[in-house]
């Protein structure tokens, strides 16, 4: 798993340090015809890069695992993106009628709490 003041490298972008990660209490549980139970475990995980490589520089990286027959596998192709990129993503998905009213008033209430911390 990855933790917090890890430092890695992106294949094809570069270095970067891990500074936040937000994970799951416990995985999530599917079942699966061919493998039977699995456990699936997403991550947002805030990173700063040794040398951004775009001019977006808060990135985040979505990397996930999986547990298949006891055995833990990275999940491939994980998306690292831009703070100015998640937000307009998340505006459109929003604006779409992704989310239904009981998860945008939880967020809302989550993010007016941080608001008010600051």
């Amino acid at each position: 798993m990855i933790k917090v003041g890890q430092n890695k490298k992106a294949k094809y972008w570069g270095e970067f340090k891990v500074k936040k990660v937000a994970e799951l209490k416990r995985p999530v549980m599917w079942h699966c015809e061919e493998k039977g139970e699995v456990e699936f475990m997403p991550t947002i995980v805030q990173i700063e890069w040794k040398i951004p490589p775009s001019s977006d520089n808060n990135e985040y990286w979505f990397p996930y695992w999986q547990t298949i027959q006891g055995k833990e596998k990275y999940g491939q192709f994980a998306p690292m993106i831009g703070a100015n990129a998640l937000l307009e993503l998340c505006k459109e998905a929003i604006r779409q009628g992704f989310f239904s009213r009981g998860f945008l008033q939880e967020l809302a209430g989550s993010i007016q709490e941080k608001l008010e911390m600051q």
